[in-house]
């Protein structure tokens, strides 16, 4: 199982540098009236290709009897999250951007109610329109924060961010089983210990400080890469990897809730997409407001 996770994690890590790389190159993209970027690249993954992974495995949390019934209700909440958040300032009139953005939840309660209606039953409508929010707050809205990152700063200011992330998940584990002793909320997540999230801390902090360190090269200010001092690097990498803890206890709640281990089975060793994903959810908009210019 470590084998495989390591494999699969260098896999998603190399995929990481090579979005990066390429949405360097392609920062913008028409298609048709819309104008899409910088980030295109981003963007494009965002909305059709981890949107529909991360709405069927979300409902599967929220509703295990219903979800494939009401999967293009939560894949339409996650897809109008990221929209409003990180693709409408650039598609959009400036003058219709608020009104867009204030009108996605109002538009999510009215669909789940016409959706639900469809059952000619009164029972379970509160759940089910709970659950099509919390996709547009805790997945939608999240992804469109690094979207708006992505158009504030560089890709791999980006990329970078998220590494620091990982790499606290990454430290927090391999600190856990080696020297792991005091559990961290036991009734929750049992593997976490105290011992394994100061060891996140600590090789998210270096690789925050590394990241900083690289952004003041030559070969990152010839690629546009805007500088980060050493010292802030560190500290938005350690702020990052603890609002990321908090995203993967987040994820604990409700996979405890649902009674799964995983929220999916699509990365070997790893579960599902979310599972991937938690961390970085709600650390998307914490990036934003501490590295977006």
């Amino acid at each position: 199982m470590l084998r495989t996770r390591i494999i699969v994690g260098s896999l998603l890590i190399a995929g990481l540098a090579c979005v990066a790389f390429f949405d360097s190159l392609i920062p913008i993209l028409w298609i048709g009236f819309m104008r899409l970027g910088p980030g295109a690249i981003f963007i494009l993954l965002s909305l059709f290709a981890f949107a529909p992974i991360l709405a069927g495995e979300f409902s599967r949390l929220m509703e295990p009897s219903v979800h494939r019934k009401n999967f293009f209700l939560y894949f339409f909440a996650i897809f109008i999250g990221i929209a409003s958040v990180g693709v409408s300032g650039d598609a959009l009139p400036k003058h219709l951007v608020m009104p867009f953005v204030v009108s996605g939840p109002f538009i999510l309660v009215i669909a789940s109610a016409i959706n639900h209606a469809r059952s000619r039953s009164t029972t379970g409508f509160s759940n089910s329109v709970g659950g099509v929010l919390l996709a547009y707050a805790a997945i939608g809205v999240p992804l469109g924060f690094w979207i708006l990152l992505r158009h504030d700063r560089d890709a791999w200011t980006l990329a970078a961010a998220i590494l620091c992330i990982k790499s606290a998940d990454i430290g927090a584990y391999f600190t856990g089983i080696s020297i792991g002793r005091h559990k961290l909320i036991p009734w929750l997540s049992p593997g976490k210990t105290w011992e394994g999230f100061f060891g996140g801390m600590i090789l998210s902090a270096l690789v925050g400080a590394g990241f900083a360190s690289l952004s003041a090269s030559d070969s990152a200010v010839n690629a546009s890469v805007d500088p980060v001092s050493i010292g802030y690097g560190a500290f938005v990498a350690v702020v990052l990897g603890i609002v990321g803890t908090g995203g993967d206890l987040f994820e604990s709640l409700l996979k405890r809730g649902a009674g799964v281990k995983d929220s999916g089975s699509i990365l070997p060793g790893m579960g599902g997409l979310y599972d991937v994903f938690d961390s970085l959810l709600l650390a998307g908009p914490v990036a934003w407001w501490l590295l977006a210019n």
